[in-house]
């Protein structure tokens, strides 16, 4: 049967069945069920035609435009869209900082996010969502920053850090030696991360700093825990979103800066650029090439300085600037021959301590008093050493403290005799506690107990126990004892002391070594073109590619440079024209005595003047001192801050009376005179043509020290000013003590040996954190530290000590400001988006161009060091302090240390409640020079527990 047939038969079946069920309602219903049907097929049919009546003008518009791109437009119409603007944009609540911010993050999002989410979808939702989250994240850390103090940061634990890397560093370079290879850099980087964990106690950065892999690892912990605290709970809670930002976080943001902050050419360029121009000059830069220990950068400059020979040798055509151009290739070729000569140097051999002071002969040495090496702190160091190499340091100590005694006593003396004199009772002055400092002395130095007792003679101890006996005491209790000892201390030691290498040694660091001044000469003549037409040459006499090696301020001191072989004749400068003009020279130089036998030099200066109007031309001699011109220049400095000043030639540590030395102090003079009267200077600045008319004006001249040029004067000689404040130190050599303390010294953190008072005082402690290790004064003669120490205390209290303070704490105020921190976060934005563009990936620099940017940043950097400090510290321990730091950040390991230390300290002071110690100490417990430590810490303790039952079972 077919299955039309079988489907009739089911029908008739359903039928028959439906009527026999229902009988005669059957019919009843089926009307019903037909009734149902045809009345929702009429609403179906009524409410689709009114429908279609009314859109039936937009659907026949859309038809019409499907050929002119309609259903691009149906599609754009149809699509549901957020726009970015509908919700509010504000994230510090500082307008100044949320307008850069915008600009960066949406710079951020076109170039880092819509290149590859536009080729998956078109919608902006997920664009809103990271936007809202960043936005959040950003509320949260502002939020977070406002309620935190970063000054105690900022003045004292980020100091101390820095400072405490540096004595690490210092520690692992005496252990291995100067790093110069890749092995010795090894080894060096080894003794420091294995002197890192007796310093951070038990605690060691090697992994993150030397395994690239652990690093990573670290930096993933790390965020993981920043998300927890910054992320809203529900992006955190998304482990596919954690994820993605925290890989983001690490291999796109943090890995990269590091890795760039740490790098030691990017370090070079930064400081070079936070140097001042003035900071470099002929000086530092001839200091840096002859003491330079670096092939490689000796061959750069040298690369460099050849091809400006060349450049200028075509220059020389003959002509108006024939002159220039042969002072430039002389200075050229000196500078050419420098080099060369350092580069044989090298070749010959490794280079020590006394091969770089460089002493050809022991002739014609220049010769230090006793008393002059008592009277400077780094020559009484280097004779305190000395005496002590032959255990004769009791004579000496003994004499210091006498001197100290009798300071006090004058002081304490002459208050009294004031007192008795003011008040109108007649009181006995209380000589007790001076009585009881010289019996300090006398116990310590001449009794026959005496630990350091000393061997003169017995009338001499005899005088000074009667003087000790008598009733008015007075300074001069030991003067018999002091004029023996100082006699043995000339006989048995200053003499020797004059023929000894240290001695050789000092006058190097003291720059008054007599091969040394006159090479100093003979680069001053040949090299003073460099100075004043290096600007004029341009990037042509430039020593690198992005940095000029000479100095671009000098340009303006004037061209009338003395040539090699013209001698020393003077030049003369002022401001000449047809009317007026005033011409000033130093013509001359000499040394004055006066009848008590004191000596100084004097400068004479020629001055030629023609007023306004007058046919006549005046004309006088006036002749200055040294101290007169230094005077002049701190009163220019107080009263012009604002004026570009030439640096006036440093202070002498001794006094040099050489024909030579007086000679180029004339010529520097000169054009320091040269430079203050320059006519658009003089038209420009409002009172400096009074204040010099003054200075040159046929008349004594009277002293107008400012407040801060008297303070400074206590470094020139500070064992007269502050000797008393020593008195009643025992100076006895405890050797073994001293050793001992001062290894656990240097395995604890350098603030923790400061002391309470230093720790209150910013400056001072700042200072004291840096001169101790960049200068490494704790390992200095403590009598000389105490001195230094002493110096700084009194200089910064004197110069405004609270001003000083308010000043620090007003600029980390202004850094840490909404102001500051859109500067910030805008140099950012040009620097990585110039002109709303990404920025091209860095060109790599070629070596040759590294080199001559370490050249330029040791100059810098030894330029930098203010001439008052060199006269406190010596020069040659400031040149081995600042050549420290810069081989510090020469390693790239250890820069990612100091990194990570500050990021912790950062990260730290911005949590204090979460235990963020904690947690790095166990991210950094995978190190296994920490595990090592541990292990024999838990050996040790389970032997001493040992040790223990065993006594207790006894």
């Amino acid at each position: 049967m077919s299955p039309t047939s079988n489907a009739l038969l089911w029908l008739l079946l359903g039928v028959s069945l439906f009527f026999v069920t229902f009988g005669e309602y059957a019919i009843f219903i089926g009307l019903c069920g037909l009734a149902f049907l045809a009345g929702t097929l009429v609403i179906i049919y009524n409410f689709g035609k009114q429908a279609t009546e009314l859109d039936m003008p937009e659907i026949s518009l859309v038809v019409g435009q499907l050929g002119h791109g309609g259903i691009e437009k149906v599609k754009s119409a149809m699509e549901p869209t957020t726009k970015i603007k509908n919700f509010d944009k504000r994230m510090t609540g500082a307008s100044v900082i949320d307008d850069v911010l915008k600009e960066v993050l949406q710079f951020a999002v076109k170039d880092y996010i819509k290149t590859w989410y536009r080729q998956i979808s078109d919608h902006d939702s997920f664009l809103v969502d990271i936007w809202q989250c960043v936005q959040k994240v950003i509320i949260t850390f502002s939020n977070r920053s406002k309620e935190i103090d970063w000054m105690p940061y900022f003045t004292q634990q980020l100091v101390d850090d820095f400072a405490s890397h540096i004595r690490l560093y210092r520690r692992a370079a005496e252990k291995t030696g100067t790093a110069k290879t890749e092995d010795n850099a090894i080894a060096l980087e080894n003794a420091f991360f294995d002197m890192e964990v007796e310093m951070e106690n038990n605690m060691c950065r090697d992994l993150v700093c030397l395994d690239p892999q652990a690093e990573r690892q670290y930096l993933q912990d790390l965020s993981e825990v920043l998300l927890y605290l910054l992320l809203p709970k529900e992006d955190f809670h998304n482990k596919p979103f954690r994820y993605i930002v925290r890989e983001v976080l690490v291999n796109g943001i943090f890995m990269p800066t590091i890795d760039l902050l740490s790098d030691p050419d990017y370090i070079n360029q930064y400081i070079v650029w936070m140097c001042y121009e003035t900071s470099f000059t002929r000086e530092t830069f001839l200091t840096v090439i002859r003491c330079s220990d670096c092939m490689e950068e000796l061959e750069a400059v040298k690369e460099m300085v050849d091809s400006d020979i060349a450049k200028w040798r075509s220059k020389d055509t003959g002509g108006s600037d024939d002159t220039t151009i042969k002072q430039n290739l002389n200075s050229l070729m000196f500078l050419k021959n420098a080099c060369e000569m350092r580069m044989r140097r090298l070749k010959s051999g490794p280079v020590s301590a006394d091969q770089i002071i460089e002493p050809e002969n022991l002739r014609n040495l220049y010769v230090l008093s006793l008393d002059e090496i008592f009277s400077n702190n780094f020559a009484l160091q280097s004779f305190i050493e000395y005496v002590t190499s032959r255990n004769g340091q009791q004579y000496l100590y003994f004499y210091l403290n006498v001197e100290g005694f009798r300071a006090a006593a004058e002081q304490q003396i002459s208050e009294m005799q004031k007192q008795s004199l003011t008040s109108v009772t007649s009181l006995e002055p209380d000589l007790e506690p001076l009585r009881n400092a010289a019996k300090i002395i006398f116990d310590q130095y001449l009794s026959e107990k005496a630990t350091s007792r000393l061997k003169i003679e017995p009338e001499f101890i005899k005088d000074a126990v009667q003087k000790l006996k008598s009733k008015m005491l007075s300074e001069d209790t030991f003067d018999l004892v002091q004029a023996r000892v100082y006699q043995i201390l000339h006989m048995s030691y200053y003499e020797d002391f004059l023929q000894s290498t240290s001695y050789q040694k000092l006058l190097g660091e003291l720059g008054l070594n007599s091969t040394s001044a006159k090479a100093e000469e003979g680069d001053n003549l040949s090299y003073r073109s460099i100075e004043d037409d290096g600007a004029a040459a341009g990037s042509e006499c430039s020593m690198g590619s992005t940095e000029d090696l000479l100095d671009p301020q000098l340009e303006d001191i004037g061209s009338d440079t003395v040539s090699i072989g013209s001698g020393s004749s003077a030049t003369s400068v002022g401001s000449p024209s047809a009317d007026a003009y005033m011409q000033v020279t130093v013509t001359n130089s000499g040394v004055l005595t006066e009848k008590n036998g004191k000596s100084y030099a004097i400068f004479f200066i020629t001055v030629k003047k023609k007023d306004p109007y007058s046919e006549q031309e005046d004309g006088w001699d006036v002749y200055r001192r040294y101290s007169d011109f230094h005077d002049l220049h701190m009163i220019l400095t107080e009263k012009f801050p604002e004026l570009v000043i030439p640096s006036l030639p440093s202070k002498t540590i001794v006094k040099n009376m050489s024909e030579s030395f007086l000679e180029k102090r004339r010529k520097d003079l000169d054009k320091y005179l040269r430079y203050l009267m320059k006519p658009d200077l003089i038209q420009n600045v409002s009172g400096l043509e009074d204040l010099m008319n003054h200075f040159l004006h046929n008349s004594v001249w009277e002293k107008h020290k400012s407040e801060f040029s008297r303070k400074m004067d206590t470094i020139v000689h500070p064992l007269k000013k502050g000797i008393g404040d020593g008195l009643g130190k025992v100076f006895t050599q405890r050797n073994i003590d001293q050793s001992k303390s001062r290894e656990i010294m240097n395995q604890m953190k350098v603030g923790a040996g400061l002391d309470p008072e230093a720790g209150e005082n910013i400056p001072l402690r700042i200072m004291l954190l840096m001169m101790d290790e960049v200068f490494d004064l704790r390992h200095k003669n403590q009598w000389l530290r105490r001195r230094i120490v002493a110096i700084l205390r009194q200089l910064i209290k004197a110069t405004f000590g609270d001003k000083i303070n308010r000043k620090i704490v007003e600029h980390v105020d202004l850094m840490t400001s909404a102001e500051q921190m859109a500067e910030y976060i805008l140099a950012f934005k040009n620097s990585f988006w110039p002109n709303g563009v990404l920025a091209e990936p860095r060109q790599p620099r070629d070596e040759a161009t590294k080199m001559r940017t370490k050249v330029l940043c040791k100059a810098k950097m030894l330029g930098s060091v203010p001439d008052e400090v060199r006269t406190l510290m010596g020069t040659d321990a400031v040149r081995m302090g600042v050549a420290r730091v810069f081989q510090m950040f020469q390693h790239k390991t250890l820069n990612k240390r100091i990194l990570y230390v500050v990021l912790e300290g950062v990260l730290v002071t911005l949590f204090p409640d979460n235990k963020f110690q904690a947690i790095f100490r166990k991210l950094h417990s995978r190190s296994k020079r920490a595990e090592k430590v541990l292990e024999a810490q838990k050996a040790g303790t389970s032997q001493d527990s040992q040790l223990r039952k065993r006594q207790l079972k006894r």
